[in-house]
């Protein structure tokens, strides 16, 4: 049962975050929505632009994930009392998602507040006691900071005037 549970975690994690399930252009996996432009700029191809209603879809999609995994992760890590898999799968996801969601799209610090996330809250900072997890953050996290100075959200949030969409959760 404890197997069955981690492959369900990483499967959540690869089906509706992290993977388009299709290499067709204009499609793209859900975590795009953070990152990938609504036209064309130096950091995203025209192929790989997300418009508006598929980027509101998939920050809504987001939400319901995260909300799956506060509600089923076993605690303190999210398949139960030892690191697995299932933890080495979301943890990078994680840090896209701590990074960008705050910042250009104006979300709670999803992984350092108890209001909506608390398990999940607990989960990061368990990890983040582990080198080898800080270490990774720390390489991602630079990854974004620089990509930030570099202007790759500016398109994004030039976009988030659009009010008849809903960007931020909850």
């Amino acid at each position: 049962e404890g197997r069955a549970f981690e492959h369900l975690l990483c499967r959540i994690h690869d089906l509706y975050i992290a993977s388009p399930n299709c290499t067709q252009p204009g499609f793209s996996h859900t975590q795009g929505s953070m990152y990938l432009s609504p036209y064309e700029t130096q950091w995203c191809k025209q192929e790989r632009c997300m418009d508006n209603p598929t980027r509101a879809a998939k920050l809504a999609e987001i939400w319901k994930q995260l909300t799956w995994l506060e509600e089923n992760m076993k605690g303190p890590y999210l398949a139960g009392p030892k690191i697995t898999l299932a933890d080495m799968t979301w943890y990078p996801t994680a840090i896209f998602m701590e990074f960008m969601l705050p910042r250009v799209f104006g979300w709670p610090e999803i992984f350092y507040e108890t209001k909506h996330f608390p398990k999940l809250t607990a989960w990061f900072a368990e990890l983040n006691k582990n080198k080898i997890f800080t270490d990774c953050r720390q390489e991602i996290w630079d990854f974004w900071v620089q990509k930030e100075k570099e202007g790759q959200f500016e398109s994004i949030k030039g976009e988030l005037t659009d009010c008849s969409y809903k960007w931020v959760y909850p």
